[in-house]
């Protein structure tokens, strides 16, 4: 039996053994000999009896109850894609950029559909279709055949936009494969994942690939920030910068409160209520991709259209303020931070750095922060297998004013504990909306907003 039969009985491709069924062909998309034996033969045990993976396999296979296809390169693969899935109708918007990939791609998903607007969402915070999450992912752009799948899921609910969060690290380890966008938003281009690219102009490079190469004839591209506009000339017409959107449509901002803004249009204002400006640009970007998209504004928005955890307002009351963020890198922190200064409140902040990741940026996010806060509370975030205190040691010593306590529920009580005395600003960053924390191979249970929460009650 040939895959095409296959497909015309239902079988479907899954990617994960654990998903596997009578009804599967479990593709096995690595090279790894000892886990091409152990998953293959998982999947056996769930009944699947149908294996797609690579040609070098072919000499050592032991289970002959187990019907084998084989590919031997990229070409063969997207053959496998032309029998298995068609999604022809959905408009893919691709979100990418140093920063705000997941405010910007959450958000728009939430808008569209707050609107009448049939849409899901792929990235960080899982796979959703209109307002609802379906699956949790492991990363912010899964593999190949994991999105497709989701798109002929998508697909069968009838959804018209898709938007999806892509990484450089997913591009170049091949996880886009050939989908191509209608539409791409690039937000900027700045420093991160240096632990994977070695330096910021092969991460600036990626980026540019992945824009120009992942095009179809006609795609749009979303630029939001004016100055990146000469690297794409190439796009010409097709090329929407936010400076031009903005002046185009006379959209004027305004600080309203201390934690609210208003944006301005011809007929019509919309107000947000947020600390951060950052924020207010990324909702500027997401009307601005609603705007070109559907040839007019959206009648509402909403409270809920930020994702979880980013600049999430927890408490505000009696001049005490706590606030979580998932910031992680130098221009995430300028970015969340440098309109406080303003406020002439006391800003506190409680934060550490993930362990196995770019240890270049530890120091630069410290001195970022110690600018704009009057005390730094060092604590964990997830350390992995580096020694969490050499990570605090490091931020610590590029600190102003640094307390450190290691337990990161004992750090957010005494946070919470000083604002309760002291009033000011409270911000928990870092975790944003993840609930674990991962030591070494053992993930825990832990959620910076349900903690800092709890311990709100008593302020």
């Amino acid at each position: 039996m040939n895959l095409t039969e296959l497909k015309n009985k239902g079988f479907k491709i899954v990617t994960n053994w654990q998903e596997c069924n009578k009804n599967s062909i479990f593709l096995f998309d690595s090279k790894n000999d000892t886990k091409f034996i152990e998953f293959t033969n998982l999947a056996f045990k769930k009944k699947c009896s149908f294996v797609i993976c690579n040609f070098k396999f072919k000499g050592s296979i032991k289970n002959k109850s187990i019907n084998f296809f084989f590919y031997n390169n990229k070409k063969d693969l997207e053959k496998i894609v032309k029998i298995f899935y068609s999604f022809n109708l959905l408009k893919l918007i691709f979100v990418t950029g140093t920063n705000g990939k997941t405010s910007i791609a959450y958000g728009a998903n939430k808008l569209f559909n707050k609107n009448g607007l049939r849409s899901c969402y792929i990235g960080t915070l899982g796979f959703f279709i209109n307002s609802k999450r379906i699956k949790e992912l492991k990363n912010t752009t899964p593999s190949y055949f994991e999105i497709l799948n989701l798109l002929q899921i998508a697909n069968d609910n009838n959804i018209k936009f898709v938007f999806i969060e892509v990484s450089s690290i997913g591009y170049c380890e091949g996880r886009i494969g050939g989908i191509n966008y209608h539409y791409c938003v690039l937000t900027n281009l700045e420093s991160d994942h240096l632990d994977y690219h070695k330096n910021i102009n092969d991460y600036h490079l990626a980026k540019l690939n992945l824009i120009k190469n992942q095009r179809l004839k006609n795609s749009i591209l979303f630029l939001q920030d004016h100055n990146l506009k000469n690297k794409f000339k190439s796009f010409h017409k097709n090329l929407i910068t936010q400076d031009n959107f903005i002046s185009k449509n006379k959209i004027s901002i305004i600080n309203k409160k201390l934690n609210q803004y208003q944006i301005n249009l011809k007929d019509k204002y919309y107000i947000i209520n947020t600390f951060n400006d950052f924020m207010v640009k990324n909702l500027i970007t997401i009307l601005m991709v609603y705007n070109r998209i559907l040839k007019k504004f959206p009648i509402k928005i909403n409270k809920s259209l930020f994702p979880p955890g980013r600049s999430e307002i927890i408490y505000n009351k009696k001049n005490k303020v706590i606030i979580i963020d998932y910031a992680h890198s130098k221009d995430a922190y300028e970015n969340l931070l440098n309109k406080f200064p303003q406020l002439n409140r006391s800003v506190i902040i409680i934060y550490g750095c993930g362990g196995e990741r770019d240890k270049t940026k530890r120091p630069q996010i410290a001195k970022v922060i110690s600018k704009y806060t009057k005390m730094q509370i060092i604590t964990d975030d997830n350390p992995r297998y580096e020694d969490p205190a050499i990570i605090r040691k490091t931020l610590i010593k590029h600190s102003s004013n640094p307390i450190e306590i290691p337990s990161r529920r004992k750090a957010i009580k005494f946070g919470i504990g000083y604002i309760k005395k002291n009033d000011g600003i409270l911000i928990i960053s870092g975790k944003g909306h993840e609930d674990t924390q991962t030591y070494k191979n053992k993930s825990y249970f832990f959620n910076d907003k349900i903690i800092s929460s709890n311990y709100a009650k008593n302020l």
